[in-house]
Protein backbone atom coordinates (compact mmCIF):
# COMPACT_ATOMS: atom_id res chain seq x y z
CA UNK A 1 0.00 0.00 0.00
CA UNK A 2 0.92 3.45 -0.98
CA UNK A 3 1.94 5.85 2.18
CA UNK A 4 1.96 9.63 2.51
CA UNK A 5 3.83 11.44 4.93
CA UNK A 6 1.50 14.13 6.62
CA UNK A 7 2.78 16.18 9.69
CA UNK A 8 5.29 13.30 10.53
CA UNK A 9 2.80 10.60 10.72
CA UNK A 10 2.99 8.01 8.08
CA UNK A 11 -0.45 7.48 6.83
CA UNK A 12 -1.69 5.19 3.84
CA UNK A 13 -3.18 6.98 0.91
CA UNK A 14 -6.94 6.14 1.78
CA UNK A 15 -7.19 6.73 5.19
CA UNK A 16 -5.60 10.14 4.54
CA UNK A 17 -8.48 10.67 1.86
CA UNK A 18 -11.57 9.56 4.35
CA UNK A 19 -9.66 11.90 7.27
CA UNK A 20 -10.06 14.52 5.19
CA UNK A 21 -13.26 14.42 3.82
CA UNK A 22 -14.68 13.57 7.16
CA UNK A 23 -12.69 16.65 8.66
CA UNK A 24 -14.33 18.90 6.10
CA UNK A 25 -17.83 17.30 6.32
CA UNK A 26 -17.46 17.79 9.97
CA UNK A 27 -16.05 21.64 9.82
CA UNK A 28 -18.82 22.39 7.20
CA UNK A 29 -21.66 21.35 9.81
CA UNK A 30 -20.49 23.31 12.52
CA UNK A 31 -20.20 26.57 10.07
CA UNK A 32 -23.94 25.51 9.30
CA UNK A 33 -24.67 25.41 13.22
CA UNK A 34 -23.11 28.60 13.50
CA UNK A 35 -24.42 30.87 10.70
CA UNK A 36 -27.92 29.88 12.06
CA UNK A 37 -27.28 30.74 15.59
CA UNK A 38 -25.82 34.29 14.51
CA UNK A 39 -29.30 34.77 12.27
CA UNK A 40 -27.35 33.79 9.07
CA UNK A 41 -28.71 31.86 6.26
CA UNK A 42 -26.30 29.84 5.37
CA UNK A 43 -25.36 28.58 1.73
CA UNK A 44 -27.31 25.48 -0.17
CA UNK A 45 -24.03 23.87 -1.11
CA UNK A 46 -25.44 20.50 -1.67
CA UNK A 47 -29.17 22.17 -2.76
CA UNK A 48 -32.06 23.44 -1.13
CA UNK A 49 -31.38 24.06 2.27
CA UNK A 50 -34.64 24.21 4.93
CA UNK A 51 -35.09 27.99 4.75
CA UNK A 52 -35.66 27.57 1.46
CA UNK A 53 -38.13 24.96 1.81
CA UNK A 54 -40.25 26.75 4.22
CA UNK A 55 -40.02 30.18 2.00
CA UNK A 56 -41.53 28.12 -0.82
CA UNK A 57 -44.19 26.93 1.23
CA UNK A 58 -42.94 23.13 0.76
CA UNK A 59 -42.53 20.60 3.98
CA UNK A 60 -38.61 20.55 4.01
CA UNK A 61 -37.52 16.54 3.14
CA UNK A 62 -36.63 14.38 6.19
Amino acid sequence: MDRLEIAGQSWINGDSLRFSLTHQAHRRGQMTVLMRQAGLRPPGLYGPIYEVWIAQGMAPRA
